[in-house]
């Protein structure tokens, strides 16, 4: 069994125990949503201070920190959702690369308010 699998597994054992073992999408998503605005203030949080000289060390490499965990908690939603949905770490992977693949050959436009690209065609 490959690592990504052994980690959805695990996850997904813990989130049961947890929250119930029903079948809990949207829900998960709905808080991936949640924890992805949480991501985005660390980011914002961590990307002000990092500019900032009056803020120690110490106290960016815990903003640092707090972001990592912010991602780790995103990835852990999304991986929970998918094995809840039925995708074993191979089918996810192979589903990922496909839509690699398309998103290579899209056209892209330009960038909104807050960045974001979208694919014109």
């Amino acid at each position: 069994m490959c690592e990504l699998q052994t980690l959805m597994n695990d996850i997904s054992k813990w989130s049961d125990a947890t929250f119930g073992d029903k079948q809990r999408n949207p829900a998960i998503i709905h808080h991936l949503k949640n924890e992805v605005d949480e991501l985005i203030e660390a980011l914002n949080k961590s990307n002000v201070l990092g500019c900032d000289n009056a803020v120690g060390v110490g106290e960016f490499g815990r903003i640092l920190h707090a972001t990592e965990m912010e991602y780790a908690d995103c990835l852990m939603l999304l991986l929970d959702s998918a094995n809840h949905f039925g995708l074993k770490a191979n089918d996810l992977l192979e589903l990922t690369r496909s839509k690699l693949e398309i998103n290579k050959k899209r056209q892209w436009g330009k960038p909104d308010k807050n960045g974001v690209i979208e694919h014109i065609n």
